[in-house]
């Protein structure tokens, strides 16, 4: 026998393998998917956070907001 008889093979076997790969990767495919669109929708609810943060030099807060936002009361060493 020659070794191109050895590696024949069924051509039905081998489209049954294929389309069981295919579905193996279209169910990692979906899967990566519907992760990318959470992390898209997390991006763009962290987007819209930052966009309403105050710029910066926008508002410097008072000793007295300060310690009204943290519940804090700033050190009386502490330097501006």
């Amino acid at each position: 026998m020659t070794r191109d008889a050895d590696r024949r093979t069924d051509p039905a076997a081998v489209t049954v393998s294929l389309a069981a790969e295919a579905a193996v990767l279209e169910g990692r495919l979906g899967v990566l998917l519907e992760a990318m669109d959470e992390v898209d929708a997390r991006i763009r609810a962290v987007s819209e956070k930052i966009s309403r943060l105050p710029a910066a030099g926008d508002h410097v807060a008072s000793p007295v907001d300060e310690a009204h936002a943290t519940g804090l009361t700033p050190s009386p060493t502490r330097r501006l």
